[in-house]
């Protein structure tokens, strides 16, 4: 479980002006997720596994612009000095990982959303697509009762 997240560094730029962003199409959305340096310290749930992350969100075919997070995240529960140890060897865990990951693009992803938006750059995230046409008449009501808006 994960009981410590901390942002230690944001940075977030954009390299084109903003008269011309408009003309760039099918830009990129790269995410660049480096877990690293795993250490075992002491807290108030017990010994826990902390491990520093770096996520990059990149925006290229051009390169447009990007936003970096840095920090660290603390991971409670299992055998923390067993976990630091197999990292150190190669040999990390691929749940403990991805729970780490997972937990922290949660957290990341709003803030992410947030500065793209204020620097006028693509969302960080796919957005949802809304389409309140509709069906015609005749046409056959979709398997999928989420995917049409009704009245």
């Amino acid at each position: 479980m994960i009981v410590g997240f901390n942002i230690s560094k944001i940075e977030s730029t954009r390299h084109v002006p903003l008269e011309e962003l408009s003309k760039f199409r099918n830009i990129n959305v790269n995410y660049d997720i480096n877990l690293r340096n795993p250490t075992v310290n002491k807290a108030p749930a017990g010994e826990v596994l902390r491990v520093e992350y770096t996520v990059a969100i990149n925006y290229i075919n051009p390169s447009i612009g990007y936003i970096r997070f840095e920090g660290f995240c603390d991971k409670v529960g299992g055998n923390p000095a067993q976990e630091k140890a197999d990292w150190d060897a190669g040999r990390a865990d691929v749940q403990v990982q991805n729970e780490i990951a997972n937990n922290m693009m949660a957290r990341i992803i709003p803030l992410a959303l947030l500065l793209s938006q204020n620097l006028s750059l693509p969302p960080a995230v796919p957005m949802p697509v809304i389409n309140f046409q509709r069906p015609a008449d005749g046409a056959a009501p979709s398997a999928d009762k989420f995917d049409q808006y009704h009245a």
